[in-house]
């Protein structure tokens, strides 16, 4: 057999951890693999796919680019591409390993590939870890680019259905809408549990030095996160001033957008105007930086605040390691703890206001302004609900956060704390591959997505710091 492995690009993050972790799982449950490709639309760091290549058991990896697999804004796959990857996937056993084709970057790769799966015999399996259709709207005029006519039409090519497809989803919140379209041919798998073996004593010793220094010696509540808004940095950094002057609120990722990056300086320098302890990105750009897990080892504690998670991987890296945690409870990660055995007393579901924090009166002027900008983005198919109706910070845009913070008044309640996540050693049994066989792929009904895709428009737009 040879399996390919699909992803846009080889950056840091989630996809790329369930890669390098994930990978050896399936080829052991495989058991028949004589190759691996791993395909990729952009390759920036060739001694990541060295180090992945060392850990496939003696199985070959080949790595093969092509720009035009990689993040394109609408239009048809070229016939270039289009004959590389018949290449890649022809012969008389290939699966295809594909990765957040459903984030919608490259709408011609989307509407094709199934297609071409189909004519060389390859097997094609989706792998979603986030969707297009949450919050990520400024992107409709690339299907239509695509000379895609409606909404509809748009949600049935994200999930494609019939012989030899299969999807696999990330969240279990997700299964039970994918399932209407794709029927037992959708599963969920969650993602690979982190790695057992801890932190070398070394490494982590090293780590807490590089904290140090950069901290000035002060305690670090670590946000393993990027700079994006979803992420609620703002709110991180509330709780971490809540807990204590002294303690510093550290996140690894940078900005990895020029939209993203304003909201990012704007955090930062409202940081260092007011003296909050607050290191942006320790590890943006940086190539001889700790690792994530041994940063995390060596923190306090660990702060996920995110409004709307992906992958939820940090949740889990923070329980293996047995370290304190404060975050939301979010329905889809709530969801993928419980099933995999795992409780986090940390989590809140909500972090009340109260009035007279910010400037009530500008924040709607805000808000109605950008659900304005929104009407004229959307398709016709949807309507903008009205304005958010929950008394929570992370209902608030960046500017009435940074107002709320700028005050120097606690909020109403007692504030959340970290609390170790209760996940017994009998429930860590690793069986994320295991996962990919639970049923036979039998189609569904293929049932429309709109009613769900409207629901989510609606929960996005009760988070302004989500879409203004």
């Amino acid at each position: 057999m040879r399996l390919v492995v699909f992803h846009y690009h080889d950056r840091p993050g989630g996809v790329r951890a369930v890669v390098e972790r994930g990978l050896p799982l399936l080829l052991a449950r495989l058991g028949k693999v004589a190759e691996v490709v791993l395909l990729l639309g952009e390759q920036g760091d060739p001694g990541w796919a060295g180090a992945l290549a060392g850990r496939l058991g003696g199985v070959g990896l080949r790595v093969v680019v092509e720009r035009e697999l990689g993040y394109r804004p609408g239009g048809k796959l070229g016939a270039r591409a289009q004959a590389l990857l018949r290449a890649v996937l022809a012969g008389p056993e290939v699966l295809l390993w594909a990765h957040n084709l459903s984030v919608g970057r490259n709408v011609g790769l989307l509407g094709r590939l199934p297609t071409l799966c189909a004519e060389v015999g390859a097997e094609l399996w989706m792998h979603h870890h986030d969707w297009w259709w949450d919050g990520r709207w400024a992107r409709w005029g690339d299907w239509q680019a695509a000379a895609v006519g409606s909404l509809e039409e748009a949600l049935a090519l994200s999930v494609p259905v019939g012989p030899g497809i299969r999807h696999f989803c990330v969240n279990r919140a997700d299964l039970g809408w994918l399932q209407l379209r794709a029927g037992q041919a959708a599963q969920w798998v969650g993602n690979p549990l982190p790695s057992e073996d801890g932190v070398p004593r070394g490494e982590r010793r090293e780590a807490a030095a590089w904290l140090r220094e950069r901290s000035g010696g002060r305690p670090i509540w670590l946000a393993p996160v990027r700079a994006l808004r979803r992420k609620n940095i703002a709110e991180a950094l509330l709780l971490a001033r809540w807990a204590g002057e002294a303690i510093c609120l550290a996140t690894t990722g940078g900005a990895s957008s020029p939209e993203e990056e304003l909201g990012s300086s704007r955090l930062a320098s409202a940081a260092r105007r007011q003296g909050w302890h607050f290191l942006p990105g320790v590890l943006a750009g940086s190539r001889g930086g700790p690792r994530v897990a041994a940063l995390l080892a060596e923190a306090e504690a660990v702060v996920m605040t995110s409004l709307q998670e992906g992958f939820g991987l940090p949740y889990l890296e923070a329980a293996a390691q047995g370290k304190p945690l404060v975050g939301r409870a979010l329905p889809q990660v709530q969801a993928n703890l419980a099933a995999l055995g795992c409780r986090a007393p940390g989590l809140y579901r909500a972090l009340p206001v109260g009035s007279g924090r910010c400037d009530e009166a500008a924040e709607a002027r805000r808000g109605a302004a950008g659900r304005e900008r929104w009407r004229g983005v959307l398709p016709p198919e949807l309507a903008v609900p009205e304005g958010p109706g929950a008394d929570d910070f992370g209902s608030l845009s960046l500017d009435a956060q940074l107002e709320v913070l700028g005050s120097g008044r606690g909020l109403p309640g007692e504030a959340p704390r970290p609390q170790v996540p209760e996940w017994p050693l009998e429930a860590r049994g690793e069986h994320w591959a295991e996962r990919f066989w639970q049923r036979p792929p039998t189609l569904g009904a293929a049932e429309p997505l709109l009613a769900e895709v409207q629901r989510r428009l609606g929960d996005w737009m009760e988070r302004p710091l989500l879409w203004l």
